[in-house]
């Protein structure tokens, strides 16, 4: 572990345990209309789930199959990220018509409890310029989103993020930035590299800043990356593979069949889709939680023996000097 973080982040009127884990709802990549996973997520309650909406996806499909979940959700205390979008409309090849003031109208239309802020994912190449967009975009979106925090994400070259997440935090005095996993370097150990000198570079901020990451849903990765000192994650693997219980490895999501006697979703009269996702999903909860507990014991080291492979947890031992 890189430091002592506290059990949980304020973000608002928002106490979130971390790490945390967000299951993101897209119509990017995934089998299911958006409204049939907020709906599913939504009768698991008992699980104490969390997700992520896009904005875009709320701005072209927002109709009651997918407001009525996400109205119950909120309105039952379940937490509400909403995404800016960006990646919807890049793969949907609408980037260039989907702008921040459409983003900003999402906001006012449908409730969530925080936000990232709507991010430039081709950012200027002088520092001092990006981060000066970064400031307007951050302070447009805050401004819009009210009371509500508005996190800002942060591209750009990995040896370059610490300074350039630090000097965002210093100017906006935020609770929690984000950046791209995808961001962080090429294979799984420079990534977590690069995870341990942006949380070097948060603690010189004299507080304790939560990092997000985008795009991080492998429950080995969550481990891996919380123990180099990220806080929060959100991905789409939850409802594109099934989890092995045991080894926590993902498979294709039609080996479902395969794992179905690790809960008793399979003993549920629902479709194969839906007891899938709640297989993954009750494992999501039991890891994380976990994956807490470890961490705040001073014990992930020995969580990650555990619960890794032999072979994968030798080489991160070895290559990040856990002891």
């Amino acid at each position: 572990m890189r430091d002592a973080r506290p059990d949980k982040l304020v973000l608002g009127n928002i106490n979130l345990p971390i790490p945390a884990f967000f299951p993101s709802v897209s119509t990017v990549k995934t089998a299911l209309d958006p409204g049939e996973y907020l709906a599913l997520l939504y009768s698991l309650k008992e699980l104490k789930p969390r997700f992520l909406v896009s904005a875009f996806d709320l701005a072209r499909y927002g109709n009651g199959t997918i407001s009525e979940p996400l109205n119950r959700a909120y309105d039952a205390g379940v937490t509400v990220l909403m995404d800016s979008g960006n990646y919807e409309s890049y793969w949907k090849g609408e980037q260039s018509r989907w702008t921040q003031q459409d983003y900003h109208r999402v906001l006012h239309q449908y409730p969530c409890n925080i936000a990232f802020g709507f991010d430039e994912q081709n950012p200027p190449d002088h520092e001092d310029a990006h981060l000066g967009l970064i400031i307007d975009r951050w302070q447009r979106d805050q401004e819009a989103a009210g009371d509500r925090i508005i996190i800002p994400i942060i591209h750009g070259n990995a040896k370059r993020l610490p300074d350039l997440c630090l000097r965002v935090v210093l100017e906006t005095q935020v609770p929690m930035i984000a950046v791209a996993e995808r961001r962080l370097g090429n294979g799984v150990i420079e990534r977590a590299q690069t995870v341990m000198a942006l949380r070097d570079a948060l603690n010189a901020s004299g507080r304790y800043v939560g990092l997000h990451l985008l795009g991080t849903g492998n429950p080995l990765s969550i481990a891996l990356y919380s123990l180099a000192g990220a806080d929060s994650f959100d991905g789409l693997e939850w409802c594109q593979t099934v989890v092995d219980h045991e080894s926590a490895l993902l498979f294709h999501f039609s080996h479902s069949d395969f794992f179905r006697h690790q809960t008793t979703w399979s003993e549920e009269d629902i479709s194969f889709q839906s007891r899938t996702l709640a297989h993954n999903l009750e494992f999501y909860a039991d890891w994380m939680r976990r994956l807490r507990r470890a961490i705040h014991n001073d014990d992930a080291i020995s969580f990650c023996r555990f619960n890794f492979p032999q072979r994968i947890f030798g080489q991160c031992a070895s290559q990040l000097g856990w002891e």
